[in-house]
């Protein structure tokens, strides 16, 4: 497939500049980083621990800057042509669950924009049992808002309006989140009152809580890591690329998180709510106008974050594993009809399962890449070599499997499995130092895979 090719340096396709990059890391950032710094359980975010998940992205974007190579392929370097197949299924999953919850999440902005235009439509008659954990009004507003995102699926990432998308989508999200955080502070009478607010951390040591804010906020951006080549591959140089995204993510991801927790601050001082989604803040407002558009804002999040990031990345997934039959445009229809298997509206449900524990996962791979090719390999990649499917390749291991990324991704899971367990059954009892590391769940992923990848080499 010739989306599976190296793109040259030279290659007109590398058009992605530094504004480019740069909107993408901030639209993301002001998409789901808002909403994660949101949730109840988060209580800030150290500009630190944001530079933290700059830096990984920004060295995982220069490997694909540099020798113009996507994710599955650069895994062949470290897990070897065969081996790769292991951390490319595991962030497919992770794309195709992504893509059906922001499909679902879309649909209820279209249920708010509709209710808004339509007063009446917020009467629309359920006819699902409450064990569906999804109503009428929102299945047919996921499947339309489904319908609506897949064109969008069509336009290569090469294209420029995929660019000028996450450009509008830049503008759109500051602006929307900048006029409501003006709002909050204004109808709360300053910042005293929000700031005045007592931790109540209902049962869970303060420490504990923190950390596990921090981890929720970073965790998206840090497994962005992954994905991050598939689009640097197309940056004009891997200098656009690592400046680009230390100084967006350093400083948006941290001003996101932040505006994120005053306006939930501003509804609990407001209206005596404690609530994290965009959506409900809006429904609180008398004007209906501004009720549509800011669910407009967060529609067009959406719709860009499954165009751009989740179906591309579940795209390059799937045509490394079936590259005759499957290019990127078609591995991204795939994903779109895959996501509806998922039953988004369950998932939903147990979103902080998800998005936190599914981290135990990527963030060793992450780890195991970055430390063979900056440490072990010395930042070199025979490129040619890691194309060819043959057993003189020194990208073959064993039987085109390396055994040591194998074992080294499995110690990395070892000290975050009993907080996973806790995680997904909250019946288990398990030591508070367990919880603690859990909380650190990626960076506890990223150093232990990397470091015991390079003992094992």
């Amino acid at each position: 497939q010739p989306d599976l090719l190296p793109v040259p340096s030279d290659s007109e396709e590398r058009k992605w500049n530094s504004a480019h990059i740069a909107g993408y890391w901030v639209a993301i950032s002001f998409g789901t980083q808002y909403q994660i710094a949101s949730t109840a359980v988060v209580a800030g975010l150290s500009p630190g621990a944001a530079i933290g998940a700059a830096l990984v992205c920004a060295a995982s974007g220069w490997i694909g800057a540099t020798y113009g190579i996507n994710f599955p392929v650069l895994a062949r370097a470290s897990f070897g042509v065969y081996g790769n197949i292991i951390p490319v299924l595991a962030r497919a999953v992770s794309g195709v669950a992504w893509f059906g919850l922001n499909t679902y999440q879309g649909g209820q902005c279209l249920q708010a924009m509709l209710g808004a235009i339509f007063p009446s439509f917020k009467h629309f008659k359920n006819h699902l049992p409450a064990s569906a954990h999804v109503t009428s009004s929102e299945l047919l507003c996921f499947f339309i808002f489904y319908i609506i995102q897949l064109p969008l699926l069509y336009v290569h990432i090469t294209k420029a309006r995929l660019r000028h998308l996450f450009t509008l989508k830049f503008i759109v999200m500051v602006t929307n989140r900048v006029l409501t955080v003006g709002w909050a502070v204004g109808r709360a009478h300053g910042f005293g009152p929000l700031f005045s607010q007592k931790t109540n951390t209902h049962g869970s040591p303060s420490a504990l809580v923190f950390l596990s804010g921090v981890s929720s906020a970073i965790a998206g951006e840090t497994t962005m890591a992954l994905n991050v080549s598939d689009f640097t591959r197309y940056a004009k140089s891997p200098r656009v690329v690592v400046w680009a995204t230390i100084l967006s993510m350093s400083i948006f991801l941290t001003l996101a998180a932040v505006l994120g927790v005053v306006v939930t601050s501003a509804v609990q001082v407001i209206y005596g709510i404690s609530t994290w989604n965009p959506l409900q803040v809006g429904e609180l407002w008398d004007s209906r106008a501004a009720q549509f558009f800011a669910a407009f804002c967060w529609a067009l999040s959406a719709i860009g974050s499954n165009a751009a990031a989740n179906s591309t990345a579940v795209g390059n997934d799937l045509m490394i594993l079936f590259p005759r039959y499957v290019n990127v445009r078609r591995g991204q229809y795939i994903c779109a009809l895959v996501a509806l298997a998922t039953c988004p509206w369950i998932i939903q449900n147990s979103a902080n399962s998800f998005t936190d524990g599914y981290t135990i996962f990527l963030a060793p791979f992450c780890g195991i890449i970055l430390a063979d090719y900056y440490i072990l390999q010395r930042k070199h990649l025979d490129l040619p070599v890691l194309y060819y499917r043959e057993s003189s390749s020194h990208y073959w291991f064993t039987y085109g499997v390396n055994w040591r990324a194998i074992l080294a991704f499995i110690f990395a899971l070892v000290p975050s499995l009993p907080g996973f367990a806790a995680k997904v059954n909250t019946g288990i009892d398990i030591p508070v130092g367990a919880n603690y590391i859990f909380a650190l769940v990626w960076p506890v992923g990223i150093f232990v895979g990397g470091v015991c990848y390079l003992l094992l080499s």
